[in-house]
């Protein structure tokens, strides 16, 4: 089958591996769609993960699938479920010699049944992985292309949630891109006001003010970051400051702008070495959780009611080919969240 690998150093191509096989309790799942993750595809292409990566690697995990053949012992899957995140390998295995970057850009992948497992075997401990591999019910009405969404707008629901946002809330976003505007609209959903958002390009922050709802923007390109957020908030600064960049030094550049007990949600991974402790000291630490797989019934009700439109969150739609193009035209600023289709392979 066909799958997106990258060695590193730069450079995506898409090969031939192996199909994966279904354990007794697994699925195997022909993947439809696939969507770019800028902060962690980008740092697999490149090796800037804080942990030690072993190359060549599988890419993806934004992944969504359907079920087309079910191991013996599974109990909660079934065959046509369209499902989150199908991987051509699990965390911490291979597939045809590659390490699994969870191997979302491919063909095929599967999807593991814990709780069947646990419940024929309390001791058994599947991977991790499969916590977030979740139903997508059919009546939702939502294309395999636009699920891809789900995933990055549950992490961030939950982070948002969980780092103290709420009503009224004084909410400094930095960054723009993908990650940035799921956590502008959840600010937002979630009763903040004001919610600045804080990027570089003027057309990046006119989208997030325009489609996702940030109340006001900051161009550190051009703007003073702490004057502009005192005459925003009328001297009294923020009470979060959520991190999308990864950039540590532009962070502790923004703490000046927290109101007297506000606190920092590093959400974003930051160099190889770094002790979180040394970018934000633990004092200032919102204690924010991603909690993807707890938020599924959530967004599945966001997308229902109209919380969310989920089109508003990718750019563009390329097929698999294309991928290498694709991460191209991320890191040209050209597009800020990609999903590659696989419904013709």
């Amino acid at each position: 089958m066909k799958a997106a690998i990258t060695d590193g150093k730069g450079k995506v191509w898409i090969g031939e591996v192996p199909r994966p096989v279904p354990g007794d309790y697994e699925c195997l799942c022909k993947t439809k769609a696939c969507a770019t993750c800028t902060g962690t595809d980008s740092k697999h292409i490149h090796d800037k993960l804080p942990w030690a990566q072993v190359y060549p690697g599988l890419l993806g995990h934004e992944s969504v699938g359907v079920v087309v053949e079910v191991g013996k012992k599974v109990r909660n899957f079934r065959e046509g479920d369209v499902v989150l995140r199908p991987a051509a390998a699990f965390p911490g295995t291979q597939l045809g010699g590659y390490t699994s970057m969870w191997g979302g850009f491919a063909e095929y992948g599967l999807v593991g049944d814990a709780a069947a497992m646990r419940a024929d075997n309390p001791e058994a401990k599947p991977n991790n992985y499969t916590r977030f591999q979740q139903v997508i019910p059919r009546e939702a009405g939502i294309s395999c292309v636009d699920a891809t969404m789900l995933i990055t707008l549950k992490e961030c629901a939950s982070y948002v949630a969980s780092s103290g946002v709420g009503f009224r809330s004084r909410v400094l976003v930095l960054g723009a891109g993908s990650v940035g505007m799921c956590m502008i609209r959840f600010a937002k959903v979630f009763g903040a006001n004001p919610v600045i958002a804080v990027a570089r390009r003027d057309e990046q922050l006119a989208y997030v003010k325009d489609r996702i709802g940030a109340d006001a923007t900051v161009n550190v390109a051009k703007q003073d970051l702490l004057a502009r957020v005192a005459a925003l908030t009328g001297g009294q600064g923020v009470d979060r400051i959520i991190d999308t960049t990864g950039d540590a030094d532009f962070l502790r550049s923004a703490l000046p702008a927290l109101a007297p007990g506000g606190k920092v949600g590093a959400y974003a991974t930051y160099t190889r070495g770094k002790a979180r402790a040394d970018i934000v000291a633990p004092e200032f630490e919102a204690g924010g959780a991603t909690g993807e797989d707890i938020a599924h019934p959530y967004l599945l009700d966001a997308a229902r009611l109209g919380l969310v439109t989920l089109a508003d969150y990718y750019s563009h739609v390329v097929p698999l080919e294309d991928l290498p193009r694709a991460f191209a035209m991320i890191e040209r600023k050209e597009a800020f969240k990609v999903v590659a289709t696989l419904e013709d392979l």
